[in-house]
């Protein structure tokens, strides 16, 4: 299983290689249990032993010659796990294993810094299926933000991705195009109007969608696409935005 996540992630971020198959593999494990047990019943290895017997399971079975791991900083104990650091390619990595050496924990989600973080407020629904959000527009120069985040294994960020690159096309002195196809810019943005799925479609921050707009046909995406960022645009340019002006006067803003 291992070796097959690798073959497909080979050439992507390492973070990703590091982060999202390691979480993948041990996700869900119970941090906080091991945090607090007493130890004594678990055994135990020395914190030295046990790190490197970390970084040759991740070196061996993980990265697989994509990159090496090594241990960044001094091992800490904290209840019945060692506490450290990993670093991959210059980024370095929170990391917790148990001090029998069998349990690896490679993230903790700090639950309060989590829920501080903002969501985009839903006020309705529009075109397309977007949601509509009670936030300003974002600008970049002056100009209306639109964000693509979506990757080639996914295939409905296929379907999508040509559509609203050609949509763009039509806007190019009007608005700021950020298409993250296969990349890992604008986390924020995506952390907020997305559940954490792709494709994930952010028009000026006024309008949102996960999903792609297949159940609606090509022809239709395009012109929802169309008139949404008229509707940012202050319907320029003129000469696009008179072919869609009815769908633009549906829009609930």
């Amino acid at each position: 299983m291992i070796k097959n996540m690798i073959k497909i992630i080979k050439g992507k971020n390492l973070a990703f290689v590091l982060l999202t198959v390691i979480c993948l593999v041990f996700g869900g494990a119970a941090f906080y249990f091991w945090l607090f047990q007493p130890c004594g019943v678990f055994g135990g290895m020395p914190a030295k032993e046990a790190s490197a017997r970390l970084l040759e399971f991740i070196n061996k079975k993980v990265l697989q010659g994509v990159a090496e791991a090594k241990l960044s900083g001094e091992v800490k104990k904290m209840g019945c796990l060692y506490a450290f650091q990993v670093e991959v390619a210059g980024n370095k990595y929170d990391s917790y294993l148990t001090k029998d050496g069998k349990l690896f924990f490679p993230q903790v989600i700090n639950i309060e810094e989590e829920m501080k973080k903002g969501t985009a407020k839903e006020s309705g629904s529009t075109l397309g299926f977007f949601s509509v959000s009670s936030d300003e527009i974002c600008r970049e120069e002056g100009k209306p933000i639109i964000y693509f985040f979506g990757s080639q294994s996914c295939p409905h960020c296929r379907w999508e991705h040509p559509l609203i690159q050609k949509v763009a096309d039509k806007f190019k002195k009007q608005i700021s195009f950020h298409d993250n196809m296969d990349k890992e810019a604008d986390s924020a943005v995506f952390q907020k109007y997305s559940t954490g799925g792709v494709p994930t479609l952010v028009l000026g921050c006024k309008y949102f969608r996960v999903g792609s707009g297949e159940n609606s046909g090509e022809e239709k995406e395009l012109q929802n696409l169309t008139a949404l960022i008229c509707s940012l645009t202050g319907n320029q340019p003129a000469e696009v935005c008179q072919e869609v002006e009815g769908l633009v006067n549906q829009i609930n803003q």
